[in-house]
């Protein structure tokens, strides 16, 4: 089958620019220029129409392609891991503004996924990373991610706070804060690991028991920051549980709200 007479057909069955990556990421290209030079070209189409067909049915293309893009760089995703979201972004541009006034920070990153957050930082800064998730399989994605971009992140097993010590000067965590229950959620998240997404009390459930492990292992008077994503309708609850715990809130921009401890 000719490229041409593929993308005709596909872009009926889903958004163009999805057709178009599909065979992109079929084809091993990466420019879509080269579908418009190549339009006579033959093919076999049988891989293009299976993913073709998965992503009809509502499987995210990242899943299909195995990749995300997260702060200019190209990350593995599987189903075991959270796809990773632009407005995660603003996790990085706050801890990297915190570094300029602590430049000896070590920093942790929990629930880690993929691990796109701590490999960013580690490749956009001079800090000491770590990271850690409960699930075996994300950290597995998270190591070839760490391998692949040629970062240096120690990732670890653990829950939340469970098999750490010492406090870092900054802690990042896009905990799973989504209630099953929220009427506005698309299709496509049911695709992802309910591991990854979902969490009791609204979706604040883990948010407080990290909050309250902080407050339980803090053992001196050295400032330290906590950087968390969050639905917009949870923030007024978040910052009034951890004003009752005495953190300060330094910073709330779109999704992620940033404190000090």
């Amino acid at each position: 089958m000719k490229v041409s007479d593929w993308l005709k057909t596909a872009k009926t069955k889903v958004a163009p620019l999805d057709a178009e990556l599909i065979l992109l990421h079929v084809l091993n290209q990466t420019d879509r220029s080269f579908l418009v030079s190549h339009d006579d070209l033959d093919f076999n189409p049988e891989t293009a129409d299976q993913l073709l067909e998965k992503r009809a049915a509502g499987t995210p293309l990242s899943y299909l392609t195995g990749k995300r893009e997260f702060y200019g760089r190209d990350f593995h995703v599987t189903p075991n891991v959270l796809i990773p979201r632009t407005e995660t972004e603003d996790i990085i541009s706050i801890a990297l503004d915190i570094l300029k006034t602590e430049p000896a920070a070590d920093i942790l990153d929990i629930g880690t996924g993929s691990g796109c957050i701590p490999i960013t930082l580690a490749l956009e800064s001079d800090a000491k990373v770590s990271a850690c998730d409960i699930s075996e399989e994300a950290l597995r994605v998270a190591e070839e991610n760490n391998r692949t971009l040629e970062a240096n992140v120690n990732f670890f097993k653990s829950d939340l706070l469970e098999n750490v010590s010492t406090l870092p000067t900054i802690i990042t965590a896009n905990l799973p804060y989504v209630n099953p229950d929220w009427d506005w959620l698309g299709q496509e998240i049911k695709h992802e690991p309910a591991l990854a997404l979902y969490a009791d009390d609204n979706g604040l459930a883990l948010i407080k028991k990290l909050i309250n492990q902080i407050v339980t292992k803090k053992s001196d008077n050295k400032t330290r920051y906590l950087i968390l994503e969050a639905d917009i309708s949870q923030h007024d609850d978040i910052i009034a549980y951890t004003k009752a715990h005495e953190f300060n809130l330094i910073k709330q921009q779109n999704y992620i709200l940033a404190f000090t401890y």
